[in-house]
């Protein structure tokens, strides 16, 4: 009953138009951003739902945080505080519960051993390159048809 009381009082003193004499600051809309804009680094992985756009975060992330402070985030989704927070050299911790997004996250995250990178990218290569002696030039013809030209991928 006291509990009532109280909420009942605030909602009677609240006013919109304690709000009315606040500036609008358009620059956190972010309206003139693209999708191209928002899928830097690893932000185009995966499609995620309710998922703030990176701009947003980096600019929360440098306008309430210091280099080297902690970034918490008890629901991370698809990890865009995370990436974000390291990107504007944070330290980052995320939770979810869902495991999609756990995956999501850490995979956003890690960064890659380049060098073991350009080591498997070579024996493709080479694997690639003994097949296509073995295979003859109408099916690589086919096959470079039905492989999609993706301009996300370069």
């Amino acid at each position: 009953m006291y509990n009532d009381v109280i909420l009942s009082d605030v909602i009677k003193s609240f006013n919109m138009n304690n709000f009315s004499s606040i500036p609008l600051d358009y620059s956190w809309s972010f309206s003139d951003k693209t999708i191209k804009d928002t899928a830097y680094i690893t932000h185009n992985y995966y499609t995620y739902p309710a998922k703030f756009i990176p701009q947003l975060v980096s600019r929360l992330i440098n306008t309430y945080t210091n280099e080297r402070e902690i970034i918490v985030d008890p629901f991370m989704g698809s990890g865009t505080s995370i990436v974000e927070s390291l990107v504007n050299k944070r330290y980052a911790y995320g939770v979810d519960i869902n495991e999609i997004a756990y995956l999501i996250s850490k995979v956003k995250s890690t960064p890659l051993n380049i060098e073991l990178l350009k080591k498997e990218y070579l024996i493709l290569e080479e694997k690639l390159t003994n097949y296509s002696i073995m295979v003859d030039k109408d099916t690589l013809i086919k096959a470079k048809n039905i492989v999609p030209n993706n301009d996300r991928i370069d």
